[in-house]
């Protein structure tokens, strides 16, 4: 009887030990606490190469100290930048009725949240582009890629990308899928520009080869304290078709220039030498290397050769 005694208690540790056991698995899998979450989640590999870094910081660093991002990033010389509207921006042009750089937040403002996206109908139309016969889009490492409107459906869509923007659909291969999108090109149904009898759009022109001007170039100079100068070279620079090739006789005289006011332009060739049709202001403009802007004809609507 003695014996059948003095088992009984451990009989009842055990059992309390094994319903404890169990609470604790329960809570575990239950709360996931940390580093359970951590292994559920997480490649061992990749937590030993984090324990790694962490052994590393302890050597200058207190524990508590991990428990918050500014030790590394006040002591490592890290920015914290809140509320600051980046100027990440893309270039909408061709056949559009406002020609211009749109920032990138203001295109995807809700970037951190995931499945955030605008279609790219939805996107034109906020731009005053209803009807189009192709888009293009151009890309920061070189890429282009071009599609006609009849190609594409509610799933072509811009996504954020790092700082930028990227294009997807499920209608066209995955290969037009860029991503660091800096322009996207409109070409429009409409032929509102003649050269020479051809009825093209500036969207068109500037699509196909286009010249890089330097214009409006001035040297810049500023006189230290002890009178020594530095001097420095500003300018702007326009992209554009070249107007000879466009015409009938690249050897004309002159030409005549139209614009939607109905005003004609009278032109010798002498001076339209290195003359490039292109988008200022809003308006298909013809730049003149030599002259400034103010010599520049706008808003042009027909070129014919004399």
């Amino acid at each position: 009887m003695k014996n059948k005694n003095s088992k009984r208690p451990k009989i009842i540790l055990l059992i309390i030990i094994f319903i404890g056991l169990g609470i604790i698995i329960t809570l575990v899998i239950a709360t996931r606490p940390m580093p359970v979450a951590l292994i559920s989640q997480y490649k061992l590999s990749s937590i030993w190469h984090e324990a790694e870094k962490m052994n590393e910081c302890a050597e200058c660093h207190d524990g508590e100290e991990f428990h918050t991002c500014e030790t590394c990033h006040d002591d490592h010389g890290a920015v914290e930048l809140a509320d600051v509207t980046f100027f990440k921006v893309i270039e909408l042009t061709g056949d559009v009725p406002d020609p211009s750089f749109i920032r990138v937040n203001a295109i995807l403002p809700d970037q951190d949240n995931l499945g955030t996206h605008i279609t790219l109908f939805e996107f034109l139309s906020q731009n005053g582009i209803f009807d189009f016969e192709s888009v293009s889009f151009f890309t920061n490492d070189g890429g282009l890629t071009t599609i006609e409107k009849g190609y594409l459906d509610e799933t072509a869509m811009l996504v954020p990308y790092i700082d930028g923007v990227r294009f997807i659909t499920e209608s066209v291969h995955s290969s037009t899928w860029l991503k660091g999108i800096t322009k996207i090109h409109i070409v429009g149904k409409g032929t509102p520009l003649s050269i020479d009898g051809n009825q093209t759009s500036i969207g068109r022109l500037l699509l196909g080869d286009t010249t890089r001007l330097t214009v409006e170039g001035s040297d810049v100079m500023l006189t230290s304290d002890t009178g020594d100068v530095s001097h420095a070279f500003v300018a702007n620079w326009v992209e554009g078709a070249a107007l000879l090739p466009l015409l009938e006789n690249p050897q004309t005289n002159g030409i005549t220039i139209t614009t939607s006011a109905d005003e004609q332009i009278e032109m010798k060739a002498d001076e339209i030498q290195g003359a490039v049709l292109a988008i200022v202001r809003d308006e298909v403009t013809l730049i003149l290397p030599g002259r400034g802007r103010s010599a520049w004809p706008t808003e042009i609507v027909a070129i014919e050769s004399n």
